[in-house]
């Protein structure tokens, strides 16, 4: 099962101290919510006096929420405070107030009134409230201008009772509404097979225990909602709250605030590219004051970069320069102060930004917004967030967000060019994916086939491209996951020389190909049987991670240096696991001679090069 984390920040020592405040032992009644369907009729929208944002007094508020990319913001700014020394200030040309507002529902209020032109949440989140805000008025239509980062770890999915993810159809679950799960419940329940509804989705209004709010003695999160109602088969929780529920990321025993029987399914390091954090803005604001909106993205490439070579120098591991690692620990110190509550903290903090998430920077934001054949990029999620969306009421018509249309190569200046990063192997050798591949602990995500012609191996993506665009999709999605290629030969002939055997023949009759006349044959060997069939479905798994290779150099431009194949391992399953185990027609055959891609979540498996003993 997981592994436990190699830090343990600020909402670790929350969902610890639940134990102490909300037992076990006591039973608890679940204060669930029932989101505005479409998000346009939430009550408070109709509260809100849409406004003007106000720069005469030369600062403009700016919301946070608590994850540690938005320390890097607080970074350029020096702090919370307005300063006008600042790099985040200066950038802009006004003083930044920037404020935790992780209520979004209170964000997207103080964007309508004028108080903050800014929302800063998931691109789920954004585009759950497109169309809300944008019935205010053209003014009030959100454009997305910049993504932080990605969530690599800190977010998940804990389950019970289940085998796979499509265990789950004709049950219930539980997320927050509203929040930043939503886009990873919608994707595992797409991903297998399941159709809006197949599955009961139950909301809470908190991510994680919030002791204000349950003070009223009622469950509002989705850890204690798994704990206090029975019904419930999963719950989209944060990743220290899934170690808690699960015993320490293996199975719960119903001891010490577990469940019984609650096993970890994934996290978003298994998942790195469906939670993507980002910023949007008023599109009247950005008419007006473009240079300020610049000048906020400009800052936060450059102070992102800075960030990420201070990171690089601390995954050098005994060869780090301490000198330059004790001056980054002293900078992240007032970061620590304000995200995990303690200064002390330092090291947790810097471990949660360099193992939990990865920070966009400026080649990240060119393949989000720039790259059209990105399958988890701005456009591509932004439509299937809508669809979803449309498809179970939230919305009442598609309206997707806008992008900025930065040029991020060239509008930024060479200070916010990306620290150079080579794609590197996940897995350093074969055996270390196939066993993570068949491991106990690992979860099937995603599984799809396709057919092979008899006696053939060889596969072109182009015949075949649905399949290969599809892969493409899941491979880039879920960018910790193991993907298992296997191949699979008939068995027809094996039966069949079984057969013949067995009443005691030695020959057998074979067609002339382009005749109507027969030959006879010596039977051959069993084992010569198999080792053909197991020869073949090797070639057919082989083929399919060759042809995968030329999709991405060919369909996506992709260069061998950005191919990482380390994670796929191939498998001829020979005729071990036929569809038909005595097939007597020629489409049972045909169905026997496929090729099968599985996609697994093997958290446990998934080696780690960053961690807090790099920091000491």
């Amino acid at each position: 099962m997981m592994k436990p984390p190699l830090f343990f920040p600020l909402l670790a020592v929350i969902a610890a101290a639940t134990a102490a405040i909300f037992p076990a032992t006591l039973s608890a009644e679940v204060a669930y919510v029932e989101p505005a369907r479409p998000y346009s009729a939430s009550s408070f929208l109709k509260e809100v006096k849409p406004g003007k944002v106000d720069l005469s007094r030369g600062t403009v508020n700016i919301p946070l929420i608590t994850w540690a990319a938005d320390g890097v913001t607080v970074s350029s700014n020096d702090g919370l405070a307005p300063n006008a020394n600042s790099k985040l200030a200066k950038a802009m040309g006004v003083n930044a107030n920037l404020e935790l507002v992780d209520n979004f529902d209170q964000q997207v209020a103080n964007y309508l009134s004028g108080r903050a032109p800014f929302l800063r949440g998931t691109a789920g989140m954004i585009n759950l409230v497109t169309e809300a805000v944008s019935s205010f008025g053209p003014d009030y239509e959100p454009v997305v201008i910049f993504q932080l980062s990605w969530s690599t770890g800190a977010d998940g999915f804990v389950a019970k009772g289940i085998d796979d993810l499509s265990d789950l159809k004709g049950k219930s679950v539980v997320v927050q509404a509203s929040g930043p799960h939503a886009d990873l419940v919608q994707v595992l329940l797409e991903d297998a097979g399941l159709a809006p509804g197949d599955v009961e989705i139950k909301y809470v209004s908190e991510i994680t225990y919030n002791e204000e709010v349950a003070a009223d003695g009622r469950a509002h999160d989705p850890a204690s909602a798994f704990r206090e109602d029975p019904s419930l088969a999963g719950a989209a929780c944060i990743f220290p709250d899934i170690l808690t529920l699960t015993a320490g990321g293996k199975v719960g025993t119903g001891a010490e605030d577990s469940v019984k029987g609650a096993k970890p399914i994934l996290t978003t390091r298994t998942a790195s590219r469906v939670i993507a954090d980002v910023y949007a803005v008023r599109a009247d604001f950005l008419n007006e004051h473009r240079e300020v909106v610049h000048g906020f993205v400009k800052a936060q490439l450059e102070e992102q970069k800075l960030f990420e070579e201070e990171l690089a120098n601390i995954a050098k591991k005994a060869n780090a320069d301490r000198a330059r690692l004790e001056a980054f620990k002293k900078q992240c110190a007032p970061l620590a102060g304000i995200f995990l509550l303690d200064e002390g903290a330092v090291n947790d903090f810097i471990a949660w930004v360099g193992v939990d998430l990865d920070l966009a920077g400026t080649a990240g934001n060119i393949d989000f917004f720039s790259n059209d054949k990105n399958p988890v990029g701005f456009v591509a999620s932004s439509k299937r967030s809508q669809a979803y969306y449309a498809a179970t009421g939230m919305v009442s018509a598609v309206t997707l967000p806008d992008a900025a249309g930065w040029n991020f190569a060239t509008d930024f200046g060479a200070g916010a060019a990306p620290v150079a990063k080579k794609t590197e192997s996940t897995f350093t050798s074969t055996q270390m994916v196939r066993e993570a591949a068949e491991s106990e602990d690992a979860s099937l995500l995603f599984s799809s086939e396709f057919l092979f012609p008899a006696n053939a191996s060889e596969i072109q993506w182009q015949n075949h491209r649905d399949v290969f665009d599809t892969l493409h999709e899941k491979v880039s999605r879920y960018g910790g996951a193991v993907v298992q290629l296997r191949g699979h030969a008939d068995n027809f002939f094996y039966t069949f020389v079984v057969a013949k055997k067995g009443q005691g023949e030695s020959t057998y009759k074979r067609r002339i190909p382009g005749t109507n006349d027969f030959q006879e044959l010596p039977l051959p060997k069993l084992e010569q049987v198999v080792n053909s069939a197991n020869q073949l479905s090797y070639e057919r798994a082989f083929a399919m991670k060759r042809a995968y290779a030329q999709y991405l150099r060919e369909a996506q431009g992709m260069t061998n240096d950005e191919i990482d194949l380390s994670r796929f391992d191939v498998k001829g399953m020979g005729i071990s696991d036929p569809i038909h185990a005595k097939p007597t027609t020629a489409d049972e055959r045909s169905a026997n001679m496929r090729g099968e891609m599985y996609i697994y979540a093997v958290e446990a498996e998934i080696p780690l090069d960053f961690g807090v003993d790099d920091l000491q």
